[in-house]
């Protein structure tokens, strides 16, 4: 399930359960290219790397990216799939949907072929507190079943042992974590700013509210 999808949310539910109960926690390894199984046999096969041997950015990538954009004062919340910081008066979540999937085969049989998303309940975001009448940029990234899902789409191709130029620089292109959303929206006279981020499951999304330069 390393190259999966499926691996961000467990792996963000995962660190989420251990605050406060450890120091720190480090994800094993960086790259797929590691010396203790030998050279790897196909640029996708389970490997423990946040990156595939040509350096293609697995979701797994995408759970740490997310983390590292909290910057600034955590927010607590009591929802166990989400964490949230503020700096500046800006506002950045990153939250998910784990759904463990209904799984009555082996790792290497069930993950080997496609695993499509089911619609889950949509995120209401509102947040308060803000500057009144004042312009916010809203930006939305995901991962998730074809959203910076390389190995979806690896899958897709036939699961090729080796894979040429053109289908690496497809795949990467797949992951360049574009914004799904990049808008600006209003605080309104009480400072509030609500919006809802529609989910399915194994989602994971990043949500950045931030004052627009200028302030109106």
């Amino acid at each position: 399930m390393h190259d999966s999808y499926i691996s961000a949310p467990y792996i963000l539910t995962k660190l989420k359960a251990s605050q406060e109960m450890v120091q720190g926690m480090s994800y094993w390894t960086y790259t797929d290219l590691f010396e203790e199984p030998g050279p790897p046999t196909a640029p996708f096969q389970g490997g423990f790397g946040l990156l595939n041997p040509q350096g293609i950015r697995k979701p797994a990538f995408f759970a740490y990216k997310y983390l590292h954009a909290l910057q600034g004062d955590s927010l607590r919340t009591t929802d166990p799939q989400a964490m949230l910081a503020t700096q500046g008066g800006n506002v950045t979540a990153v939250i998910w949907d784990l759904e463990q999937p209904d799984q009555k085969v082996s790792n290497r049989s069930f993950y080997t072929k496609p695993i499509p998303a089911s619609a889950a309940a949509p995120v209401q975001l509102r947040v308060t507190h803000l500057v009144p009448n004042a312009a916010y940029r809203l930006e939305v990234h995901r991962v998730g079943y074809h959203a910076n899902d390389a190995y979806s789409a690896y899958i897709e191709m036939g699961s090729p042992k080796e894979l040429t130029a053109a289908q690496i620089a497809h795949l990467n292109e797949l992951t360049r974590d574009l914004p799904e959303t990049d808008k600006v929206v209003r605080s309104g006279p009480t400072g509030t700013v609500e919006f809802t981020v529609p989910m399915n499951s194994n989602d994971v999304v990043l949500v950045k509210l931030k004052r627009s330069q200028g302030g109106n």
